[in-house]
């Protein structure tokens, strides 16, 4: 480190740090100084003390930002005479064991790390946190309204009720949206003791740019499609040669787009110097990709969101998007991964593929991706952002929790369990008459049993799963094949029905002759092949859009205005969209009438339009299609449409009368041991919103064209 002088962030956190016992949230853009900002004061404090035990736990999302940040506190440590130790692992046996027989200093983990001790090293607990004095949460905005975070608090709290001082915690990230929600995730017992230091850096300059392409979708072949090649040759000039990330929604697409992109390469007789990265892939292939991004030869890579967190890849010089992004949240995360250099603008290019078949419906019409796409970037400007989700009640985390206790301590009582995870623990919430039917709902499953004198013991089932790799885990672990080519693991891909009879594949990047697949050892081998078909990969697919988000996408259908960093292309989609949505009345009116059903627009977000589809489709009988912003009533009168929820909307049902009529409530890990009403709360909370106001007016009838 070769520093003049400190940032303005590292100052002000510094301040904050030494002026009271709070705990902070350091928010500043990326590469701004964040993680020595925290662990300046907190090394210069526990240089003085000298505790046993650990001095600093820093807590990762993912492994390889753990190496990163593990490089860069060593040199710190270094300087102040601290150790510093990373744990996950892929670290060595013999390593941890020489780390526990002396634990000392800053240690790095990730959550899972942390709940594998609890499993299997719960006697060295006390030696390695007896005295825990600082805890700091790196990116802490993807562990906010998560399974994964309510496990990292419950974790959190169990480790402070070892510690004879209570951690003082210090969370780091460069996206929040809500300061007071970030607040209340952290300490919600008493949030208005958490205290914000702020630095948004200043206004760096932003370079942006929408590119429009229409494809054409009535074809069979969408692979020969002119705007498809069209695409993949602009990525081409826009990135050949460049340090650059293009992020793409869905891994699917990812392999899609960079085939393509090889395949025009390859007609042109040029190298390809582009890569992939996103989570089916091996480690090996995902570090080699790393390696490449942070080396003096320029790599453009394909990636999903496991490229947004703060890993560090070098000095990408912009930054790609194949598709709107889901929210401004991850708009600015993935914008924010350029223009790291103090002097250079953040800058992004986004590609925007529409569709029309034929002449397409209402919905297809308004091109609803490049209104997303401009909205979120209205919003970013507006400084707004997506709110965090606080205030579920992760009960599937808290079986995980109750297992995990149990193991810990060989057995124990109800009482302290639940002493544990709720009197003093994460889990406040929950009323003892909900924890009761908990335990008994997963004793009746077998996850647990009682043993003599009330002692609560893992029952069969229950040390299966504790047994499992993926019990340290909290968030589902799809079933996947492993994909190998001689030895080495290229990926991994969904065991979907007939994958035996697959002939090839496309993965990494590359495309592979399938030469035997064993469902039994869950591996297909491959080798190099010129055929080649995008695999099916596990995953929720789409996330919920905020209702400010489906707002801001109507207004833009009301402005004038046409924003200067829309291409030609993407000027004209916006002004037809305008066009089409002024001549239907979707800008005036709720409801569209036309020949074969009703159209409604409610711009309210994904969660409303999920509750208004239960309500239609289970209440009133309609057949009603959920198309992202809209909803559409096949056969039914925009008169019968208004009637009904006009009178529904008035005495609306409870949300956990809403969500008992969908088909699949089982959404988090541990959901499907819960009792029935606790799991309908669960879900309901998370995906539902009645806060919905009833249509109010319909357009003029027209018939379809």
């Amino acid at each position: 480190m070769h520093w003049t002088e400190l940032r303005s962030i590292q100052v002000n956190t510094i301040a904050a740090f030494n002026e009271g016992p709070e705990d902070l949230i350091i928010s500043a853009a990326t590469a701004a100084g964040k993680t020595e900002a925290a662990f300046l004061p907190i090394l210069s404090d526990v240089v003085q003390k000298r505790s046993n035990g650990v001095s600093a736990l820093y807590v990762g999302p993912l492994k390889a930002l753990i190496n990163d940040q593990f490089r860069r506190l060593e040199i710190l440590c270094k300087a102040m005479d601290t150790p510093v130790f990373k744990w996950h692992g892929d670290v060595g046996s013999a390593r941890k064991k020489r780390f526990l027989s002396r634990p000392s200093g800053v240690l790095l983990i990730t959550p899972e790390s942390i709940e594998s001790l609890f499993i299997n090293r719960s006697s060295w607990l006390p030696s390695l946190f007896q005295s825990l004095p600082y805890v700091v949460i790196d990116e802490i905005h993807a562990f906010i309204g998560t399974e994964r975070g309510m496990h990292l608090k419950s974790l959190l709290s169990r480790i402070a009720q070892i510690s004879a001082v209570q951690p003082r915690v210090i969370g780091l990230s460069a996206t929040l949206g809500d300061y007071s929600a970030t607040q209340r995730w952290l300490s919600p017992r008493e949030p208005e003791g958490v205290r914000i230091v702020s630095d948004e850096g200043g206004g760096q300059d932003i370079s942006f740019l929408i590119k429009g392409y229409l494809f054409d979708t009535s074809g069979d072949d969408e692979n020969e499609d002119p705007a498809l090649i069209k695409l993949s040759e602009d990525i081409i000039n826009h990135f050949y040669g460049k340090n650059s990330l293009i992020y793409i929604n869905s891994r699917s697409n990812l392999e899609l787009y960079t085939d393509q992109v090889n395949r025009s390469l390859t007609g042109a007789g040029l190298l390809n110097p582009f890569r992939v990265h996103h989570g089916s892939l091996s480690r090996v292939e995902r570090e080699e990709t790393e390696m490449a991004l942070k080396s003096s030869h320029p790599t453009a890579t394909f990636c999903s969101s496991t490229l947004e967190l703060g890993i560090d890849v070098g000095d990408v010089s912009r930054v790609g998007q194949i598709g709107a992004p889901w929210s401004v949240h991850s708009l600015r995360q993935r914008l924010g991964r350029s223009g790291r250099r103090e002097g250079n603008p953040s800058v992004m290019i986004m590609f925007i593929p529409e569709s029309h078949g034929g002449e397409g419906d209402l919905v297809d019409q308004l091109y609803p991706s490049l209104l997303r796409a401009t909205s979120l970037f209205e919003l970013m400007l507006e400084g707004w952002c997506e709110p965090p989700r606080v205030g579920l009640p992760h009960y599937s985390t808290l079986v995980q929790q109750v297992l995990s206790v149990i193991t810990e301590r060989g057995g124990a009582h109800a009482a302290t369990i639940y002493d544990v995870l709720v009197g003093q623990g994460a889990f406040a919430w929950v009323t003892p008459s909900a924890f009761t039917r908990i335990l008994r709902s997963i004793a009746k499953a077998d996850l647990i049993e009682q043993a003599s004198e009330g002692l609560l013991i893992l029952g069969l089932q229950g040390e299966r799963i504790v047994r499992r790799l993926d019990f340290y885990a909290c968030f589902p672990t799809e079933q996947e094949i492993k994909v190998k080519w001689k030895s080495k693991q290229i990926g991994s891909i969904a065991p979907t029905f007939g994958i035996e009879n697959q002939e090839y594949l496309i993965l990494a990047g590359r495309r592979w002759e399938v030469l035997m697949v064993d469902l039994d050892r869950k591996e297909m081998s491959v080798q190099p092949s010129k055929g080649g078909k995008v695999p099916y990969f596990p995953g929720k697919g789409a996330t919920d859009i905020h209702p400010m988000v489906h707002q801001k996408m109507h207004a833009m259908l009301l402005s004038n205005r046409v924003p200067t960093y829309l291409d030609t292309v993407g000027k004209s989609l916006l002004t037809s969209a305008r066009s089409v949505a002024r001549s239907t009345g979707v800008l005036e009116f709720d409801l569209i009438p036309l020949s074969d059903g009703t159209f409604w627009f409610p711009w309210a977000g994904s969660a409303a339009l999920r509750t208004l589809t239960i309500l239609g489709s289970c209440w009133g009988d309609f057949d009603v299609r959920d198309r992202d912003i809209a909803l559409f009533f096949h056969g039914a009168t925009a008169d019968e449409v208004m009637d009904f929820y006009t009178d529904i909307l008035t005495h609306c049902p409870s949300k956990t009368d809403i969500v008992q009529q969908y088909p699949d409530l089982v959404q988090e890990k541990y959901d499907r041991y819960l009792p029935e009403d606790l799991l309908a709360e669960g879900f309901a909370a998370g995906y539902i919103n009645t806060d919905i106001v009833a249509p109010e007016n319909v357009a003029p009838f027209r018939p379809r064209d």
